[in-house]
């Protein structure tokens, strides 16, 4: 009661004070009107994707085999993310048991793939080449121990239901106990195969032998979705443009003028076919006209600044798939040192991010795993051994490909100096660059035995001032590396 009667007094004197007034507004982002009645949203994110994953991919691959961009950034993401493949360094304590590995693990890795085509690098570039068009890929192990690469629609969309200690979605199976993975239903042809239209049910494989490779985008997400989703309506209106102009172009310069003739006779030489006349149009050529006649030259419309908006809607598509517009397009006439180098290391963080998340973790672990578990059923490792420590034969550190430099000279010496000042280690420097420090120090000394057995010197020996000449000093030095900088 006495709450009711100060609010009607405030109200009568023209409500609180400015101070205490409090004004209430919502988000921008989340209000209505006309300005956001067209807008689209979201509300489940990973049905969503589950529900579109499908057309979504069947468009991809059709970009990408038909458009040149569309091919060009998938080259590109797949040379970037692979390239010559990961180099696997084992950290384990043992030395010995180190290099043991490592010479197993290629013995391994040259034969891994189930038809013969490629080696363990092939095989992963060809899975990073599906997770980026149909978003998501799909290998599954034999009894061979070798990994055979299927088509990621091999795994059943239509496979879903509740089971009694299980969940199949979209032919994932899960554990309700600890939500984890226990399974796949595969089928066994994929779309468009010979057989592929015979009845043949999707069948159950366990998780541990199935590699299933996506990007996960999304809280509750099972499958992946195609990294060209964001980008398909707008290349495929940039295709209908350009198209459209080169139709243009080509009508344009085959009609230069009109003619109007009084007596209506053709002026074109031809061949007239009932009620049509067939005549044959050459771009520039001129044509004598009877008396009577009149030409009225054609003025096609201007269409705008094409190229520029059409250069735009390219660098919108690089910006969705990730790659930079020099990438995807292959122009490089208006970039410089300084773009250059901010746009790779953008680009390069970006790459890194995928390699050791989603790769790394997804591919090049479960590989590890699977040949540890070759070298002990091969006795090659004690069983007993293995299951008294096996988590030291399972530390392995993957090594991605090297990251090109924009300038070698300068990032070369800026390592050298970080090293010489105990803020970064070398073998951080050498992994950066996709080399193990072990390797590569026992290649070093083979190479300086080498040379000391042959009589040569090293490469970066000092050089001995002839007869008559002063040795170098620091500033002569100092000046030297100066001029060739500048």
């Amino acid at each position: 009661m006495i709450r009711a009667l100060l609010t009607r007094a405030l109200d009568a004197l023209g409500g609180p004070p400015p101070a205490q007034r409090v004004q209430t507004r919502s988000l921008e982002a989340a209000g209505g009107g006309r300005r956001w009645s067209n807008a689209p949203g979201i509300r489940d994110g990973a049905q969503t994707a589950h529900m579109s994953a499908f057309t979504v991919a069947a468009r991809a691959q059709a970009y990408v085999l038909n458009n040149p961009h569309g091919a060009r950034a998938v080259e590109s993401l797949v040379a970037s993310l692979v390239g010559e493949g990961f180099v696997p360094r084992s950290m384990h304590p043992a030395e010995a048991m180190r290099e043991r590995l490592t010479f197993a693990f290629w013995n391994f890795a040259d034969d891994i793939d189930a038809e013969g085509l490629t080696d363990f690098a092939g095989l992963k570039a060809s899975a990073v080449r599906d997770m980026v068009i149909f978003g998501e890929a799909v290998a599954v192990w034999t009894a061979a121990q070798t990994l055979r690469r299927l088509h990621p629609e091999q795994l059943d969309r239509a496979k879903t239901a509740r089971l009694e200690t299980s969940v199949i979605v979209q032919g994932v199976e899960f554990d309700l106990k600890t939500g984890r993975r226990i399974a796949y239903w595969l089928r066994p042809y994929a779309p468009g195969d010979a057989l592929a239209g015979l009845p043949g049910p999707s069948t159950r494989y366990p998780a541990a032998e199935v590699i299933h490779l996506f990007r996960p985008l999304m809280p509750g997400q099972v499958r992946g979705l195609s990294w060209f989703a964001p980008v398909l309506l707008a290349s495929k209106e940039l295709a209908e443009l350009m198209d459209a102009m080169l139709v243009r172009a080509n009508v344009a310069a085959l009609h230069t003028g009109f003619i109007t003739d009084t007596d209506g006779s053709p002026i074109y030489e031809g061949e007239q076919k009932g009620e049509t006349f067939e005549a044959s149009l050459e771009p520039g050529a001129l044509i004598k006209l009877p008396p009577g006649t009149s030409v009225e030259f054609s003025e096609p419309p201007d269409a705008g600044n094409t190229t520029a908006f059409a250069a735009e809607i390219l660098r919108m598509i690089a910006v969705g798939t990730g790659v930079t517009y020099e990438q995807l397009t292959g122009d490089y006439s208006k970039v410089n040192y300084s773009s250059a180098r901010a746009a790779l290391i953008e680009f390069q963080r970006f790459i890194r991010s995928v390699q050791h998340h989603t790769i790394v973790h997804q591919f090049c672990r479960p590989v590890w795993a699977r040949f540890l578990r070759h070298e002990v059923l091969s006795g090659n490792i004690p069983a007993s051994a293995y299951q008294r420590d096996r988590q030291p034969l399972h530390a392995v550190k993957w090594l991605p490909p090297a990251m090109p430099w924009v300038d070698p000279e300068k990032d070369a010496k800026a390592a050298i100096l970080e090293m010489e000042h105990h803020l970064r280690s070398r073998a951080e420097v050498v992994a950066e660059r996709g080399y193990d420090v072990e390797r590569l120090d026992r290649e070093i000394a083979a190479d300086a035995e080498r040379m000391r057995r042959l009589g040569m010197s090293p490469a970066n020996a000092v050089r001995r001032p002839g007869p008559g000449e002063a040795a170098p000093t620091a500033s002569d030095q100092e000046g030297a590396d100066n001029a060739a900088d500048d």
